[in-house]
């Protein structure tokens, strides 16, 4: 029995919400005809649509300011057999970002990616991201199918604008969790803390290294945002103290 549209749609985002780059495939304007894929750090929106950061003289920026249609890929990561990984290409158009967006956008981007807001002093970056027509999904046997735009873009959260405080709130009295929800994932926490948040999950700094951690199901409200963390600390300490009386 083929899988859901809307499943594959959620295992597919998933992936690329704890993925941190991918391989950009734009048309070339400096080999006319030709395919030019390029590495490409990337963030997802709420939503999900993939985020770029990327300077004015990039040969990919410049194939995209002459035409937008593009693909982004992004693969499992993991040894063994590369076929049997999970792998999803999202096909679209890739759109400079509204000025109007540049802060929000930027305050996800840079979260995940610290080490490149230096490159904001340069004057020649910008935001793009991809508008989704269609993707590709390949998970493994029976789950290999297209996505249509419809299924795979979410509705924008109610809490999208108090993301920040649920970030701090996070932080400053539950890094007790965040470590514990870690030790759950077979990872010793080295000062955890909330980096931001999506209707799917969210994204924990450890060690220097970001982690995604996925709810169990899209949070639209605040207070499912809370339910979700409440049940996901429980179920870590309660791992916890199966394995110590273990």
């Amino acid at each position: 029995m083929a899988t859901e549209p809307a499943v594959l749609a959620r295992r597919a985002r998933a992936l690329l919400r704890r993925t941190p780059a991918g391989v950009l495939s734009t048309w070339s304007q400096s080999m006319p005809g030709y395919p030019f894929g390029s590495l490409a750090p990337f963030a997802m929106t709420h939503e999900g649509r993939p985020l770029l950061w990327v300077s004015r003289l990039a040969e990919h920026t410049r194939n995209l300011a002459a035409e937008p249609r593009a693909c982004l890929t992004v693969t499992e990561a993991g040894g063994g057999d590369p076929q049997a990984l999970g792998r999803a290409s999202v096909l679209g158009e890739a759109h400079q970002a509204p000025e109007a967006e540049h802060e929000a956008l930027a305050a996800r981007f840079f979260a995940l990616f610290p080490e490149q807001r230096e490159y904001e002093q340069l004057g020649d970056f910008c935001f793009w991201w991809i508008e989704p027509v269609r993707v590709r999904w390949i998970g493994g046997f029976g789950e290999i199918g297209w996505i249509e735009r419809e299924e795979w873009l979410l509705d924008t959260p109610e809490w999208q604008l108090g993301e920040r405080r649920i970030v701090e709130h996070m932080n400053q009295d539950h890094r007790d969790a965040l470590a514990a929800m870690l030790r759950a994932r077979g990872e010793e926490p080295r000062e955890p803390s909330m980096v931001a948040c999506d209707p799917e999950g969210f994204h924990v700094r450890s060690g220097g290294r970001v982690r995604w951690i996925p709810f169990a199901r899209p949070c639209r409200t605040a207070d499912e945002v809370r339910a979700e963390m409440v049940r996901l600390a429980r179920e870590a300490r309660a791992k916890a103290g199966e394995a110590a009386s273990g």
